[in-house]
């Protein structure tokens, strides 16, 4: 049994996940009453500060969202159960996993494999020492590429023109490199 954003009351039942809050009645006395379940036989799994709760059933390991207006819990994943167990508790940054069975004695550790946040490539170029700035009121970015400044639009990445930095060049510097930028207070 699990108290989610201390509104909702979340519980196992034997055949489904059921789901409490707090009515009032017209006298002003409060009672928790069941409003939703979930047809589904498995354990449940919640941790505060998480936004979702988990069940684990024979076959499929479901996660769902609570929504924070109507309380009604939303599926978010589904994912086999491979590992073939009962509980599956996720860390707080959702980087490790520990997963049991109940009855047997000892417990499994699995780490995230991948981190994958969708980013994709916009600039194949050698970036190495390069420092950024950026610009909100030109929705702009300032790049340094070893003696030249890029400026790059922030919605679509594509340059849009460079600022050549040209000093004397003596014969014991070999190359001029730009070292820090630092943006105006007013931008």
């Amino acid at each position: 049994m699990y108290l989610v954003y201390n509104k909702v009351l979340v519980a196992r039942s034997s055949q489904e996940i059921v789901f409490f809050k707090i009515f009032t009645d017209e006298d002003g006395k409060r009672e928790w009453k069941q409003f939703h379940t979930l047809d589904k036989k498995g354990f449940l799994y919640f941790i505060k500060g998480n936004i979702r709760i988990q069940i684990t059933t024979q076959d499929m390991i479901y996660f769902y969202l609570i929504n924070t207006e109507t309380l009604l819990p939303e599926l978010e994943n589904v994912m086999y159960n491979f590992m073939n167990c009962n509980q599956m508790m996720f860390g707080r940054r959702v980087r490790f996993c520990v997963t049991y069975k109940s009855n047997q004695r000892s417990f499994d550790i699995y780490r995230r494999k991948y981190f994958h946040n969708y980013k994709v490539c916009v600039n194949n170029d050698n970036m190495e020492g390069s420092k950024g700035v950026e610009i909100k009121s030109m929705e702009m970015l300032c790049v340094t590429v070893r003696d030249k400044i890029k400026l790059v639009d922030t919605t679509h990445f594509k340059e849009c023109g460079e600022i050549p930095i040209t000093l004397f060049k003596s014969e014991s510097r070999e190359d001029t490199q730009v070292l820090s930028m630092q943006l105006c207070q007013n931008e």
